[in-house]
């Protein structure tokens, strides 16, 4: 089946919606203006009536004001004149309505009778004008009587045609207009909706050209008109953005993950060639097995580490959080770190008590451990460690601060990228995970992480979580 555009069909729906609005404003202009033209034949058709049998209804032979009434003068069959001055007929025909007179018993009296048809209606005395249909015409006619209406009375009778038609027939050229303006809102509403979709276009024509060539870089062109088009063009360029980036940052994983396992799986490896050689003895074994074991523990690491980042990533529900006093479990890592510092480094530990928050117990432990393992790996020898916990009336804030290396201002902003290592941490047995992890479970609980830091004067690590502790 052959597929419509949207700018087709709904250029056929505006414009039919448009002709079936006009056909019922016509119809009912139509029969508003009939009803009233039908009410203002009746409203004249009775006031002619009436004023022409005021004017004849006095005694006989007297009009009603008390001045003689002279009819005009009949034929022999009692039909009026015709060949009497033409005044004589217009007195009898007034608004198309023409004036007969009847005699009680139905015969001619006086005026004008020009359809023979009503000679076989009888007359009646009816309080509004009736309808009647002759060769085909329609008419409407209204009777009163003269003196009382008695057996040797007469009546006045008018009659008036019923022009059904004359809406039509006075303004024929609707005909021809409507179907013009109907024509022109078609090819106004197929210009329009084009315009207005061609944002829509864009977005398409962008993402296309984007599934063809591959180039993330591309982005729709938004005009400034402010409107929800131009607002789904923004939002669509945001996607993209999303989407690079996070394809980047993809590219930049699978790199470093594999610059990261290549080395281990290389060193395993070589030391397993090694210890097969016939001529090894067990000292030599034995110190390819060390070897062996490190790396294989560094490969463990980096995986459970990535494996963390996948479960946090994916929202999964491996990491509930429940209200934990962090007081007490910040003050007992410190004591594990102060045992295990190396050169010389002091842990120093100031929590405030009963400071609790909606977190995940193993995930703040990792984020902790993270921080404090950096803090002694790059610190001052002799230096210090600190670590501080406090509540503010929105927040729970964890400060760890360190008197070593630093960090540059050009590297403040990549320490957050995944494997990234500074200069001066290479040489270090780091991954370049752990500040990124930290970034990832401070934004898994709804909070943030930020830096201060002077190169060779020591860096200040401050975790900020919600204060919440409902359940």
């Amino acid at each position: 089946m052959k597929r419509r555009s949207l700018k087709w069909r709904l250029t056929v729906w505006f414009t039919l919606f448009l002709t079936l609005i006009t056909v019922v404003i016509l119809c009912t202009a139509t029969a508003a203006y009939r009803m009233s033209e039908l009410q203002t034949t009746r409203r004249t058709l009775m006031e002619v009536v009436h004023e022409r049998a005021r004017r004849m209804g006095g005694p006989k032979g007297q009009r009603g004001d008390g001045s003689q009434f002279t009819p005009p003068s009949l034929d022999r069959d009692g039909d009026q004149s015709r060949d009497g001055p033409p005044q004589q007929d217009r007195d009898y025909f007034e608004d198309e309505i023409q004036v007969m007179v009847y005699h009680a018993d139905g015969s001619h009296a006086y005026g004008l009778f020009l359809v023979d048809g009503f000679d076989e209606v009888p007359c009646s005395d009816s309080e509004q004008p009736q309808e009647y249909s002759v060769d085909g015409k329609a008419y409407l006619y209204f009777d009163e009587a003269l003196n009382g209406a008695s057996e040797e009375g007469m009546w006045v009778r008018g009659v008036t045609p019923l022009h059904r038609l004359d809406l039509l027939r006075s303004h024929w050229y609707v005909l021809v207009v409507v179907p013009l303006l109907i024509a022109l809102a078609f090819a106004g509403g197929y210009w329009l909706t084009g315009r207005f979709l061609r944002p829509v276009q864009e977005i398409s024509r962008t993402a296309e050209e984007i599934r063809v060539s591959g180039d993330l870089t591309k982005r729709i062109p938004v005009s400034d008109a402010g409107d929800e088009l131009s607002e789904l063009g923004r939002t669509f360029n945001a996607m993209f953005d999303r989407v690079e980036e996070n394809f980047e940052a993809e590219q930049r994983f699978t790199s470093n993950a594999s610059h990261e396992l290549r080395t281990p799986v290389a060193v395993i490896m070589a030391q397993c060639e090694y210890a097969l050689e016939e001529e090894q003895g067990a000292g030599e074994l034995r110190e390819a097995l060390l070897s062996v074991q490190k790396q294989g523990y560094r490969m463990s690491h980096l995986i459970e580490t990535l494996l963390v980042f996948t479960r946090i990533e994916q929202s999964t529900e491996k990491y509930p959080v429940s209200v934990t006093d962090l007081s007490e479990l910040t003050r007992s890592v410190c004591e594990d770190f102060q045992l295990i510092a190396d050169r010389g480094i002091t842990v120093t530990c100031d929590c405030a008590e009963g400071v609790r928050a909606r977190v995940n117990r193993e995930l703040y432990l990792l984020l902790l451990n993270n921080l404090m393992t950096n803090a002694i790996r790059y610190g001052r020898e002799n230096g210090t460690a600190e670590v501080t916990l406090w509540q503010e009336d929105e927040a729970v804030l964890l400060r760890v601060r360190d008197d070593g290396i630093g960090i540059s201002e050009a590297e403040r902003d990549k320490i957050w990228e995944r494997f990234y290592r500074s200069d001066q941490s290479r040489s270090s047995r780091g991954l370049g995970l752990g500040l990124p992890l930290v970034k990832q479970i401070a934004e898994y609980h709804g909070g943030s992480v930020r830096v201060e830091s002077r190169e060779g004067e020591g860096s200040s690590f401050t975790v900020r979580l919600p204060n919440s502790t409902r359940e």
